[in-house]
């Protein structure tokens, strides 16, 4: 090994930064939670009696929808059940446009075919990345800051 490969496995060339070992998580957040628009337009009342509450339902961004330019269509397999609710759907489509992955849940079902429009509501989640998960499971919220266990001078255990 040559003088500068040594040095690069302590650091980062000859400045002696080290990099820190960082462990990376992810976490769910639900992001949206309300009713599907236009089921009464698609194939909601063929496949409704296919639908439980939990079942994963599929998001597709619709660049070319005349009506909304910001239009997400919400999908069961390859039936079409409706739309995210214009203005509400703002960010998620930039964040679809963006290649951020979303996992899209059925949270609400109601029997009654009287309630048409408000017959499907969704939740949609997507992860954070964490940095570290000893960051978040710390022992600060039980006691006080002088009694707490010291990670950031003793260091983490992972």
């Amino acid at each position: 090994m040559n003088r500068l490969d040594f040095f690069r496995t302590l650091g980062l060339g000859t400045t002696g930064l080290i990099i820190p070992n960082t462990t990376w998580s992810q976490k769910p957040v639900k992001i949206y939670d309300n009713y599907v628009k236009g089921l009464t337009h698609y194939q909601f009342g063929k496949i409704r009696n296919q639908l439980v509450v939990g079942q994963e339902l599929v998001l597709n961004r619709e660049i070319k929808n005349y009506y909304d330019s910001f239009a997400v269509e919400v999908f069961f397999g390859s039936h079409k059940l409706g739309y995210l609710a214009a203005y509400e759907n703002i960010a998620i489509a930039n964040m679809l446009e963006q290649g951020v992955n979303f996992k899209a849940f059925v949270s609400k079902l109601t029997s009654n075919p009287d309630q048409v429009f408000d017959g499907l509501a969704i939740e949609i989640y997507t992860n954070i990345i964490l940095e570290n998960p000893k960051i978040i499971e710390t022992d600060l919220l039980g006691k006080r800051a002088d009694d707490a266990h010291d990670q950031y001078r003793k260091g983490f255990s992972l």
